[in-house]
């Protein structure tokens, strides 16, 4: 499935928006990063979303973790400016940044700088993501995180009650190995700061 929407007249840009490109162009900087198709974009525009940037996207509990429709709406337009381009990469498509996103940023210099933290925070953790399987994983644990401290602002949300709380939304998450990586996630998370939870050592231990 190709970017629709290609060759039309571009309608204002979100300027906050060049922060997703950016994690893609540095994403595509690293020699081992996962090549990113749309299901990881939309993961990437979560992360960028929730750290604070104001995309405008309001994301709800998908198949694959977070989704949002909005996203369609900044693919359509980073396709129309030829910032972005799809690339058949085996079985999967992969998003690609296009030669007129170099000529264009440094008019979004000040967009970058103001986000460069967020941009940088992101590129690590999804330089750290491997495949759009785990990528759903990491996901839904950070959205299953904020859905209950959310819910309950005034308790602490333990390890263990976050992972109960995923494995009751993901009903086919059933294997050994698949509850396994949600624990690890959690986990992972936590050690590198993007979650706050209580330690739980009942919680399932990743080999």
């Amino acid at each position: 499935m190709s970017l629709s929407g290609t060759g039309r007249k571009a309608d204002k840009l979100n300027p906050n928006w060049v922060a997703l490109i950016e994690v893609l162009k540095e994403l595509e900087e690293q020699p081992y990063a996962n090549p990113v198709g749309r299901t990881i974009f939309q993961k990437i525009c979560y992360v960028v979303t929730e750290m604070g940037v104001p995309t405008g996207f309001e994301f709800g509990k998908g198949s694959y973790g977070p989704f949002s429709a909005d996203v369609k709406t900044a693919l359509h337009d980073f396709a129309n400016r030829n910032w972005l381009r799809e690339q058949p990469m085996g079985q999967m498509i992969a998003l690609k940044v296009g030669p007129q996103y170099e000529i264009d940023r440094s008019l979004y210099a000040d967009q970058v700088e103001l986000h460069r933290k967020k941009i940088d925070k992101a590129v690590d953790l999804f330089s750290r993501i491997k495949s759009t399987e785990q990528a759903e994983e990491v996901m839904t644990v950070l959205y299953a995180s904020r859905q209950l401290k959310q819910a309950q602002p005034d308790e602490k949300v333990a390890e263990q009650q976050l992972y109960d709380y995923i494995l009751k939304w993901k009903k086919t998450w059933t294997s050994e190995a698949k509850k396994q990586a949600v624990a690890s996630a959690i986990r992972n998370l936590v050690l590198l700061g993007w979650m706050r939870l209580n330690i739980s050592e009942s919680l399932i231990e990743a080999p």
